[in-house]
């Protein structure tokens, strides 16, 4: 690394001893700091009877299986051997938590902010393999422990730091490390990816290379215009306006092999409903194969990533933004200067004290981490923000056990065009054109008290099959919710009839039948003379499936206000000198709700375009 890093020797040692740095003979003894003593403390007093055991949790996906090896006096070994947790975040979190157990030599640990289920569940599977070994997991003590004593402050150097290593910030410390930058990355969690990792990750690319091998006359007018109508008119026209032109060049570089070159498929895309022309390409393992295929190119360029470490505080001389101060989970405090400190933290959906009231109602299925940590540094300073009202709201959603809202929407959309599935409301009536617009059907469903997707059998396997592809949920909470058939959340009910199904959901007598038989006549007609959409396969024989359809935010759409030049403004219009934002930290970019690829999207133009700023090049001249 080039950046510069200061401690003072006293504070240097300690930190040694904290992590068990000192000699050791025995490379499996023991770290300093638990409570389990090392074997050269104990003349190798036996704790395991030594092999490898296996044990089995309860995650979020399903069971975590794995696989301890110890010998007679500690854990030598864990390998995670079956699991299905979200790639991105359980999944990703994983290794951190073998990082931990080992680290300690104990399963007293704390699990990981932001997978609580898996942590739990992972923990659990360690506790039984230690327990057939003949140790009590218990007896291992809490883990390594730091003291209380105050630790010395580290000093760092830099030339940018970056708030945030979610897929804008990821995106903006490769761009910046390629143009010759030495960067630092702080992350206030245990993993990368943030909100990026749970995304399905397309990305709108009007202008881009590929987009024109198709012969799409797509252009920056016409899809400022997609956003602007999307988003009812809320968009801040000159952030848009920067959106639209530069997003081409943005995605040309994340696909270029001398750029990001990120898994992305090249396959032409097609209009929806929020985009005239066809404008999204779609990466290989969603948003979490973006996270860390970048995670990788940035760590290959020797830019360094601070785990949880949070930023706490905006450094300032004379009105110009310095460096950061941060402090680490072992509370050691940090203090990095910097020529430029790029804020790529995400939004505040997490964070209910700074949402409008209209919302806190509705589950909410965006990261745990999206608290508002650079909005309110940056506004602490005198940073300007706008659309802090305005929430991302979407329709296609499922209520998870646990109270969470889960979007189902590639599965929802794989069947609407594919199958002979209807959306309907309490009263078994359809509301929408279901192949409509997110806004056309969330505002449908604002008008019922509950909404359900009806399908036949052909399309409950396409909208399941689909789901569990897109890492929506896995084949085993399937089974278990159809099980409960409709008694508890997620309602997935089914029936061999469509009398029966519509009596498990409370649907009236009949009304179900009714509106069926009328869609069915449609597609013998073929024309929906109710909401006009394309009809060409009619609902067919059973059983019959009822998955009641929720509204769900994820995503804030209000923040820090930019220039062209991805520089923050204060509240008199005036850029603040060393201070830059990507991400969803960014306000105004989409109106009130988001077209599709419109967000990840911007995550990744932002963060290109910010990497670029910090590092003198000129991102946009119109």
């Amino acid at each position: 690394m080039k950046h510069m890093r200061t401690l003072l020797a006293g504070a240097l040692t300690a930190a040694m001893l904290l992590s068990g740095c000192t000699a050791q003979p025995d490379a499996s003894a023991q770290p300093s700091g638990s409570t389990t003593p090392a074997p050269s403390e104990t003349g190798s007093a036996a704790i395991f009877t030594p092999g490898t055991y296996e044990g089995t949790g309860k995650g979020y996906g399903g069971d975590i299986k794995v696989s301890v090896t110890v010998d007679e006096t500690s854990i030598t070994d864990i390998e995670v051997v079956e699991q299905t947790e979200t790639e991105g975040v359980g999944g990703a979190a994983l290794p951190t938590l073998v990082d931990k157990v080992l680290s300690a030599q104990s399963v007293n640990i704390d699990g990981v902010s932001g997978a609580t289920y898996t942590s739990d569940g992972f923990l659990t599977a360690v506790r039984e393999a230690i327990t057939a070994s003949g140790a009590d997991p218990d007896a291992l003590g809490q883990g390594q422990t730091g003291g209380d004593e105050a630790k010395e402050t580290v000093t760092m150097s830099t030339d940018v730091v970056v708030v945030g290593a979610g897929g804008a910030g990821l995106a903006a410390a490769l761009t910046a490390a390629q143009n010759g930058a030495d960067v630092v990355v702080l992350e206030k969690m245990a993993m990368v990816g943030g909100a990026s990792s749970m995304a399905g990750g397309g990305t709108n690319a009007t202008g881009s290379q590929w987009q024109q091998s198709y012969g799409i006359e797509d252009s920056p007018e016409a899809y400022f215009m997609d956003i602007m109508e999307n988003g009812h008119f809320f968009s801040d026209a000159r952030t848009l306006w920067l959106y639209a032109n530069t997003q081409g060049a943005a995605f040309d570089w994340l696909v270029a092999e001398d750029g990001a070159a990120l898994p992305y498929v090249n396959s032409q895309p097609s209009p929806s409903a929020e985009h005239s022309y066809g404008r999204t390409f779609s990466p290989e393992g969603g948003g979490a194969g973006v996270v860390s295929a970048l995670q990788q190119k940035v760590t290959d360029l020797g830019v360094e990533i601070l785990l949880e470490t949070p930023a706490q505080e905006l450094m300032v001389t004379d009105g110009t933004v310095t460096g950061v101060k941060a402090l680490a989970a072992d509370g050691t405090p940090y203090e990095i200067t910097a020529n430029s400190v790029i804020l790529a933290t995400g939004g505040y959906g997490a964070n209910t004290d700074m949402l409008p009231e209209t919302v806190t109602s509705l589950p909410y299925a965006g990261a745990v981490s999206a608290t508002g940590d650079g909005l309110n540094m940056a506004t602490a300073i005198g940073a300007d923000a706008i659309n802090l009202d305005k929430v991302n709201i979407q329709p296609h959603s499922i209520i998870l056990p646990d109270g969470r809202g889960q979007h189902t929407f590639q599965g929802c959309l794989a069947m609407y065009n594919k199958t002979g599935s209807i959306l309907v409301s309490d009263q078994g009536v359809r509301f929408v054109n279901e192949q409509g617009s997110a806004n056309d059907i969330k505002a449908g469903m604002e008008q019922n008290e509950h909404s359900y997707l009806i399908m036949d059998a052909a399309s409950f396997e396409t909208y399941a099959q689909t789901c569990i592809a897109s890492h929506n949920f896995t084949q085993e909470q399937l089974d278990q919710w159809l099980e409960a058939n409709g008694t508890s959340n997620p309602v997935f009910a089914h029936a061999d009839n469509l009398e029966d199904l519509a009596a498990i959901v409370g649907i009236p007598s009949g009304a179900l039948t009714e509106t069926v038989e009328r869609y069915n006549g449609f597609v013998s007609a073929g024309e929906d003379t109710d909401f006009g959409r394309k009809v060409s396969t009619a609902m067919g024989d059973g059983p019959y499936y009822a998955v009641e359809m929720n509204l769900r935010y994820y995503a804030t759409l209000g923040g820090l206000h930019i220039n062209d030049n991805m520089q923050v403004l204060d509240t008199d219009g005036q850029p603040i000198q060393g201070l830059y934002a990507a991400g969803e930290v960014v306000g105004g970019v989409v109106g009130d709700i988001y077209a599709p690829g419109s967000l990840f999207g911007w995550a990744m133009t932002s963060g290109h375009n910010a990497g670029l700023a910090v590092t003198g090049n000129t991102v946009f001249e119109g």
